[in-house]
């Protein structure tokens, strides 16, 4: 779909000033780029899309039929996926927190349940012992020295004697195996020569630890970058890898390790890096004024909608002046402010261009920790449109509503008789 103010105004008119505009086509042709990066040097290999990223159900319904996992962090996403039709062996059950009868239900069904914490272990050893007649199958997630100022608050730490105790109490277990080993770090300037070193040191733990297990299965995490334009690659101060410079970097590590290819499947966590550029937003200036020495151009949104991490950096952005609006413009630097009552609600800092009420800005690369994060704060979260190459519009998520965000309060609580303080 080629945008213009024209379009852009059209699909304003039937559905708000602001608006997420969502391609599926280019999600898939990320997920198959990064996948064949990686299954070029190591066949062996497989996606698990990170839904905490994006969890938009189009995107894991996307993903189920490319023949992707499930990477769930909650009960509420393993709910998803299993609503979508992704069959319960084909999910991977991480993160911190687990509760119990998401635990519980998550291995009962055959899925991949990574461990986190020794409470998970314990867990773990009632209710093998309450169902000798299940196999259980679990993965540990490894923590070990990359480099960092800090270890990783996640996971087993390789190096310790409690380690071993929960090699030893797993392996007690007649009717649990290990059957991979798991890892996520945000490697330093995510350089594919650090997660080469990743994975090298999750194949020498492998070797070294795991040695009686026959590994199904190991998992290296995410947080690669995403294809970006040269404008968000230069606020980087270091060069941002490619799918193929991941790919191969990670992917020979493998290959030499299982030079017959016979290797554990070498599983990866994208999130960011298939999802970022696969969705813009669009917004509408709605004013511009003096404020001192600068030039404010409010936006019919707020950072929120782009980039709720409050990150520094200016996304890509891109102005289609209005045609309606024939007011006498010049070149100048604004700073295009949001629409909340925050201070420090700018979605765009020393913007340089032209600028007029009526004009629409689109901002590239929100389709990471955006939609799933943004906060229900003063204003409804924005719908998710999709457009095809036909320049077909489907929603895919309607404009919030008031009645969505306060239709879990009581309204009723001090009639009830309850204390209002």
């Amino acid at each position: 779909m080629t945008l213009s103010w024209n379009t852009i105004n059209a699909i304003a008119q039937q559905y708000g000033d602001s608006f997420y505009l969502l391609a599926p086509s280019r999600f898939e042709a990320n997920y198959q780029r990064f996948l064949a990066a990686f299954q070029s040097e190591y066949q062996n290999s497989r996606i698990a899309y990170s839904y905490k990223t994006n969890y938009t159900p189009l995107l894991c319904q996307l993903v189920q039929k490319m023949g992707g996992y499930a990477e769930v962090v909650s009960g509420m996403e393993y709910d998803l996926a299993l609503r979508i039709g992704v069959p319960a062996e084909r999910i991977i059950f991480n993160g911190p927190y687990k509760q119990l009868g998401d635990f519980k239900r998550a291995l009962l069904s055959g899925s991949i349940v990574n461990l986190d914490s020794s409470y998970e272990l314990t867990m773990l050893t009632t209710l093998a012992a309450k169902h000798l007649q299940q196999n259980f199958k679990v993965g540990i997630r490894c923590n070990f020295s990359i480099g960092a100022e800090h270890y990783s608050r996640f996971g087993f730490d390789v190096g310790t004697a409690s380690f071993q105790t929960t090699l030893q109490t797993l392996r007690a277990m007649p009717n649990c195996r290990i059957a991979g080993i798991h890892c996520h770090f945000l490697a330093p300037e995510r350089s594919a020569a650090a997660y080469a070193s990743i994975a090298e040191q999750m194949i020498a733990i492998a070797s070294s630890e795991f040695s009686q297990e026959n590994l199904d299965f190991i998992d290296i995490g995410g947080g690669f970058f995403s294809p970006m334009r040269p404008e968000l690659q230069m606020q980087f101060p270091f060069v941002v890898p490619s799918f193929e410079e991941y790919g191969h970097a990670i992917a020979s590590v493998f290959a030499r390790a299982y030079p017959e290819q016979n290797g554990p499947e070498l599983i990866l966590e994208p999130g960011i890096s298939i999802a970022a550029n696969t969705m813009q937003f669009a917004a509408k200036i709605i004013d511009l004024k003096p404020a001192g020495d600068r030039l404010i151009a409010l936006a019919a949104a707020s950072q929120y909608d782009i980039k709720p991490t409050l990150s520094p950096r200016n996304l890509p952005i891109t102005v289609y002046p209005s045609v309606a609006n024939n007011m006498s413009t010049q070149r100048q630097t604004f700073d295009i402010v949001g629409s909340s009552c925050m201070e420090n609600d700018c979605l765009y800092r020393g913007y340089q261009g032209e600028l007029k009420p009526g004009d629409y800005v689109v901002f590239d690369n929100v389709g990471a920790y955006t939609n799933v994060l943004r906060p229900p704060f003063i204003n409804p979260a924005p719908p998710i449109l999709s457009y095809s190459s036909k320049h077909e519009i489907k929603v895919i998520r309607r404009r919030e509503t008031t009645d969505d965000i306060f239709s879990s309060y009581s309204f009723t609580a001090f009639e009830q008789g309850v204390p209002t303080a």
